[in-house]
């Protein structure tokens, strides 16, 4: 994985608060875990419009 130095002007009580909930050890580690879970977030979102509506009756009865 390719990583890049970047400069960015970012609200450090939001960082703070992000690193507290991610346990993130750092502020590099905070943003990148965020980024991953903006990433998953989207994948999800996705699967759940493309199966939405898709169920019938009976699908779940051997769980």
């Amino acid at each position: 994985m390719a990583k890049a130095l970047t400069s960015l002007r970012i609200d450090h009580d939001l960082v703070r608060k992000a690193q507290r909930v991610l346990g993130a050890k750092n502020r590099t580690q905070t943003v990148e875990m965020s980024l991953e879970a903006v990433v998953e977030m989207e994948k999800h979102r996705k699967l759940i419009k493309r199966y939405s509506g898709k169920a019938r009756p009976g699908d779940f009865s051997h769980s």
